[in-house]
């Protein structure tokens, strides 16, 4: 076991994720002046980057509409509609998302709030989702094994996954699934 440097002392195995240096370990385990720094830069970028050149059609015109979507939500304190960019993927043909801090993102603190509320684009496609949360722990693993076997360098960036070291059925995914919250967004048939 290594400790690795940070402010809680939070000691990390070389075989259990996240790793030290990932977005996903930063969020969860540096000091709470850092991650508010870190989510503040990432709120500047959405607002002012992110967000406005999905709404014009650019992103999804050069093709960022294939692993961006704006999950359209409203807001479970202020009732306001707010508008997130995130990081999809289809798992068995359903659009997939991953919030990396769990309970304690804001977006999925609304998803539960208000579920009839949401509303999705990717491309140029709108949808309202049937919402599902992945709760089961199993469930969990089986998608997160998919992942990083199907999109190792986002894995790599996400949670510090080595696709060319790393065996997903010998790593340790216990801590990732329990910090990770899995979120399916289902079309409903008309």
């Amino acid at each position: 076991m290594v400790i690795m440097p940070n402010s809680n002392n939070t000691k990390m195995n070389d075989g259990e994720l996240p790793r030290s240096g990932s977005v996903m370990f930063n969020f969860h385990f540096q000091n709470e002046e850092d991650k508010k720094k870190v989510l503040k830069r990432w709120q500047k970028i959405n607002k002012y980057l992110m967000i406005p050149l999905y709404r014009v059609k650019l992103l999804p015109l050069l093709g960022f509409g294939k692993i961006f979507l704006i999950l359209k939500t409203k807001g479970r304190k202020t009732g306001k509609i707010r508008r997130t960019p995130l990081e999809y993927r289809r798992y068995n043909d359903t659009i997939t998302i991953f919030a990396s801090r769990g309970e304690d993102t804001m977006w999925v603190k609304n998803l539960r709030s208000h579920p009839e509320d949401v509303s999705v684009m990717y491309g140029f496609h709108h949808f309202k989702p049937q919402i599902e949360f992945i709760e089961d722990k199993n469930q969990k693993l089986t998608i997160m094994k998919w992942y990083v076997k199907n999109f190792g360098k986002a894995a790599k960036m996400l949670f510090g996954w080595d696709p060319k070291n790393d065996d997903p059925e010998t790593i340790d995914f216990t801590k990732l699934i329990n910090l990770i919250s899995i979120i399916l967004l289902h079309k409903i048939s008309k």
